[in-house]
């Protein structure tokens, strides 16, 4: 099989994994057909899979289709179940699903996430067909059970939860007292240009919650901070990417929460007022913009970690 034939399979079998996930979807909101109860949050990812799909030439792939169900899984308490799919599923690869509840500490929610891959593992026994309808209604059917299963020890004193409202108590009493270790990662990438993979990143830190930012270009930057464990899922979950170089040029932690990006998670292009570029793909940042971006934010001290070169001024570390 030559070059171009080898490519136009490889093609045509991507195109036949989005449909079957597109098919799929639609079903999905013909059953959690109630308000709120699934969710998306670019309806526009639709359009462009369904555009590349049908061959349309001028339409690039650059997202992934991505959904949340809100479910009654807990008496008084809204249960989220994120699915993401990559491209290639259902054929070749795994759907990443995440539990995710505010009672549910990170730990356990980390847990379920072992817990539904194992369930794929033993029990999808064919995978051609999509699978998330069969994903779900098992997390319905046997969610206090996984929660149960995949509690933290108690000490003797305290019996273990037998019913949802001491399984809330549990995970806050857990939340409690685990020491806070707050993170803030530095993150350097050869390049960051793919749309795809910005979009990834900026949608893990929002879902977990976390603070910080991403410059798109070369060289990509990516800060976060927040409580060590989610900045710790963060890097597992993007360095997984293709990546031609990525590392975490610091590590900053501290016993107390020390937040320097109090306006949440956003990308951060640094260009300068007549660049006409709205992607950041194109053009290297302004790296003046930049060294006042991190002085406004009291981390010039970063600086010498990323690039070798001192700040204007001393900064005390930020942790």
């Amino acid at each position: 099989m030559d070059t171009a034939e080898e490519a136009n399979v490889q093609r045509n079998l991507l195109r036949h994994n989005l449909q079957l996930q597109l098919d799929e979807f639609q079903m999905l909101s013909a059953i959690f057909c109630n308000p709120g109860e699934l969710h998306m949050d670019d309806y526009g990812c639709i359009d462009n899979l369904t555009g590349f799909v049908a061959g349309d030439a001028t339409v690039r792939l650059h997202t992934k289709l991505d959904y949340r169900f809100n479910l009654p899984l807990l008496e008084h308490e809204k249960v989220q179940v994120l699915v993401e799919l990559p491209h290639l599923y259902p054929s070749l690869e795994m759907p990443r699903v995440v539990v995710r509840s505010a009672v549910i500490p990170r730990d356990q929610e980390r847990e379920l996430v072992a817990r539904i891959e194992q369930f794929i593992d033993q029990e999808i026994v064919e995978r051609s067909e999509p699978y998330v309808y069969q994903i779900v209604c098992w997390i319905q059917d046997n969610f206090l059970q996984l929660l149960e299963s995949v509690k933290e020890p108690t000490d003797n004193d305290c019996p273990p939860p037998t019913v949802a409202g001491d399984l809330v108590s549990a995970a806050k009493r857990s939340t409690a007292e685990t020491p806070l270790v707050f993170e803030r990662l530095w993150i350097y990438s050869h390049h960051l240009k793919s749309r795809s993979k910005r979009q990834t990143i900026v949608k893990t830190a929002r879902d977990l919650e976390l603070t910080g930012f991403s410059r798109p270009g070369k060289p990509g930057i990516i800060c976060v901070e927040g409580p060590q464990p989610d900045t710790q899922e963060f890097w597992r979950a993007i360095k997984s990417l293709r990546w031609q170089k990525i590392q975490i040029k610091l590590s900053e932690t501290s016993a107390v929460k020390e937040t320097r990006f109090a306006d949440g998670f956003r990308e951060e292009l640094f260009c300068e007022a007549d660049d006409d570029s709205d992607d950041g793909e194109d053009h290297r940042m302004s790296m003046s913009l930049f060294m006042k971006f991190l002085d406004k934010h009291a981390c010039g001290h970063i600086k010498q970690e990323l690039f070798g070169f001192q700040g204007s001024a001393p900064v005390k570390p930020a942790c």
